[in-house]
């Protein structure tokens, strides 16, 4: 068996994850409300490619904007 490791793209899922929020009628500041996050600062590291969500997050935010967790996250 050949295993070949897949990479996070993390600037094409933080681009993702910025039209998501873009598109629905959600503010940053309401994400992470609904994500309990002390700042949404950390979305915007998201949306930047310098962060990624913890599985939990990017589990949550699939359920918030009503998508598929592969529609998120994109690899190289």
């Amino acid at each position: 068996m050949v295993y070949h490791k897949r990479l996070l793209n993390k600037k094409s899922t933080g681009e993702n994850i910025r039209k998501l929020i873009l598109t629905s009628n959600f503010s940053y500041e309401d994400i992470a409300e609904f994500l309990q996050l002390n700042s949404s600062r950390v979305i915007y590291e998201w949306v930047n490619g310098e962060k990624m969500p913890s599985l939990e997050n990017f589990i949550n935010l699939a359920l918030i904007f009503n998508v598929k967790l592969e529609s998120i996250i994109e690899f190289l």
